[in-house]
């Protein structure tokens, strides 16, 4: 039992993505109002700058007062219903987005396996950006086009005018301020 506990402690220690436990604290209610840190990798550290000492036995509200309520309200339904959970969620307080599993390993607490998606997220962004300018292009291509063909015909007609008068006529002083136009 004792090296099964060591392999898991040198797997906690060396994940890639972020690792945390907490404990779910509820209202009179039962509704879920905060939770706290009992424990986190070096992983967690590096991803959220945060640092264990800092935050460990320490709420949300304490170690990161700005937390969003969704983040407690989804850990809160984990923590006392059970199940799993996987979702992609932007943290305000970190400014980061994340990709999220959770999970409850015993009633009223949850784990979460997490990696930051905010790279992604802005090349995401970007290349939806490119795609709109270039539906933007294209759309003033076939207007450019459009606007070209009428001002051909406009132009032809402003001629057609030109030669069926005489310079000194009205006519064809406006079609000439037509063709310069």
């Amino acid at each position: 039992e004792q090296e099964s506990a060591g392999r898991y402690r040198d797997l906690f220690q060396s994940m890639l993505d972020g690792y945390a436990l907490h404990e779910m604290i509820y209202d009179a209610s039962g509704n879920p109002v905060d939770y706290r840190f009992l424990e986190v990798n070096p992983a967690f550290e590096r991803l959220t700058g945060l640092r264990a000492e800092d935050i460990v036995d320490k709420t949300v509200h304490e170690a990161l007062p700005g937390t969003e309520q969704y983040w407690i309200d989804t850990y809160g339904r984990i923590a006392r219903d059970g199940g799993t959970i996987r979702f992609e969620n932007y943290h305000e307080s970190l400014d980061r987005h994340y990709e999220v599993v959770a999970y409850q390993p015993r009633p009223d607490h949850f784990a979460c396996a997490f990696t930051d998606i905010t790279d992604r997220r802005k090349l995401e962004e970007q290349v939806r950006h490119a795609q709109k300018m270039e539906a933007v292009g294209a759309l003033a291509g076939g207007i450019a086009h459009d606007f070209n063909n009428l001002l051909t015909g406009i132009l032809g007609y402003a001629s057609v005018l030109k030669l069926r008068s005489e310079p000194g006529d009205p006519v064809y002083k406006g079609a000439d301020v037509i063709e310069r136009a």
